[in-house]
């Protein structure tokens, strides 16, 4: 997975310099601009939480809890699709920006489409046969955007081939499956099970839906007060912030299969493993940091002038993904121990303040007050609110205050 991730960057990194090069900040920015409100949109599909389908695979029929959480989300990526549509009357950006949107919307339903295949080779470990599906995907994308770039298309043609690329890695994923898992079982549509997911999940979707308002409204709100230009140089940081937050999920997906285990088994080993992978987690993004000064600046050298602000946003945003590394357990152990409301509620305390804070910041700091924004909603979310839900939540922060010990690295 880490694999994939590094390969996915360096393939995201030389497209996005020849793509945001060539179109310029202003075309670039209302691209990323779509991008950004089709991810907000994207909240609707975090109803069925792929740590509570985890959960559910030793008490159910793996095929079937499949088969109806890509039902459920398939059917929650058409709403979505629905309110898309509606934006894009309401908007009026422009023919080619709802060109843009709809075909982006159209591949979000196409990403959504193998979500269950990929949780359930996630929670077996199997990880290997997703990566080859998303890096043969992402390798014909970023040959075509090039092609595209050479021969001068519109930027419309980069969300095409977004679709195209989606649609390629389904395919592959869904083959994978059929031979590993097909014809075990007679799949049906069980309104009960569906019920129950998103029943789980909607304390914890809340929280995810938040996260994304909270990382996504500053694009979005940019681009309201300000131009396309503020959100096409913002972009490229959050870009760069891609570099540091690299192990994250890779690393959080393949151990917490194992935890679910041993949390069941001792919970003293569990929370010992817990400090432990948090602090290996917190110290590689310290190192990547560090790193990341060293090596980004001449890396921006590659970019057009008019992108120059991105740096030094870079240095706020980057500050923020330290609560990230930090936390990164944190929504799964209050998955396992039933306390997913302190994920609702600390998120929705923090977009509320996130969005007054981009309204003011962005108002008398523009970009620069947008990732502000972003930074101290991160650490009001995933580390200050802990303190406020009683002995569970403090047992969390203790964790992650421990885990800033590098000793912690080797379970001392």
């Amino acid at each position: 997975m880490i694999f994939d991730k590094v390969f996915l960057l360096v393939l995201n990194l030389i497209v996005t310099v020849k793509i945001a090069n060539y179109f310029g900040a202003v075309e670039y920015g209302n691209y990323q601009y779509a991008v950004s409100v089709v991810a907000i949109l994207e909240i609707f599909v975090t109803f069925v939480d792929g740590r509570v389908i985890k959960k559910r695979y030793i008490t159910n029929n793996p095929d079937n809890l499949v088969f109806n959480a890509t039902i459920c989300r398939g059917i929650f990526s058409g709403g979505a699709v629905l309110i898309g549509l509606i934006f894009i009357f309401a908007a009026r950006r422009g023919v080619q920006f709802s060109l843009m949107f709809s075909i982006l919307l159209i591949n979000s339903i196409l990403v959504n489409l193998r979500f269950g295949m990929v949780n359930r080779f996630e929670y077996l470990l199997k990880s290997k046969k997703t990566v080859i599906a998303a890096d043969t995907s992402a390798l014909l994308s970023s040959v075509l955007q090039l092609v595209a770039v050479q021969f001068q298309c519109s930027i419309i043609m980069i969300s095409v081939i977004a679709a195209i690329s989606s649609g390629m890695n389904l395919c592959i994923v869904a083959i994978q499956y059929k031979n590993d898992f097909a014809n075990r079982t007679k799949l049906y549509f069980d309104k009960k099970l569906i019920k129950d997911l998103i029943k789980e999940s909607t304390p914890l979707a809340i929280a995810a839906s938040c996260a994304i308002i909270y990382t996504r409204c500053d694009s979005v709100m940019l681009g309201s007060m300000m131009t396309a230009a503020e959100v096409g140089i913002y972009s490229i940081s959050i870009k760069l912030i891609s570099v540091v937050q690299i192990v994250i999920s890779p690393i959080r997906e393949s151990v917490y299969p194992k935890l679910i285990s041993l949390y069941a088994k001792d919970k003293k080993e569990y929370a010992r493993r817990y400090i432990q992978i948090s602090g290996l987690l917190t110290w590689i993004y310290i190192g990547g940091v560090l790193l990341s000064f060293i090596v980004l600046p001449y890396a921006l050298r590659l970019l057009k002038p008019e992108y120059a602000e991105a740096f030094p946003v870079y240095r706020i945003h980057v500050i923020g993904t330290f609560f990230m590394y930090n936390a990164a357990l944190r929504a799964g152990h209050y998955t396992l121990i039933n306390r997913g409301s302190i994920l609702t509620y600390s998120q929705m305390v923090s977009v509320i303040v996130n969005i007054v804070m981009n309204i003011v910041g962005i108002k008398y700091f523009g970009m620069y007050g947008a990732a502000l924004a972003t930074v101290v909603t991160q650490g009001l979310s995933l580390f200050v609110s802990n303190l406020v839900f009683g002995k569970d939540g403090r047992e969390v922060f203790i964790w992650q205050i421990k885990a800033l010990n590098p000793l912690s690295m080797f379970g001392c």
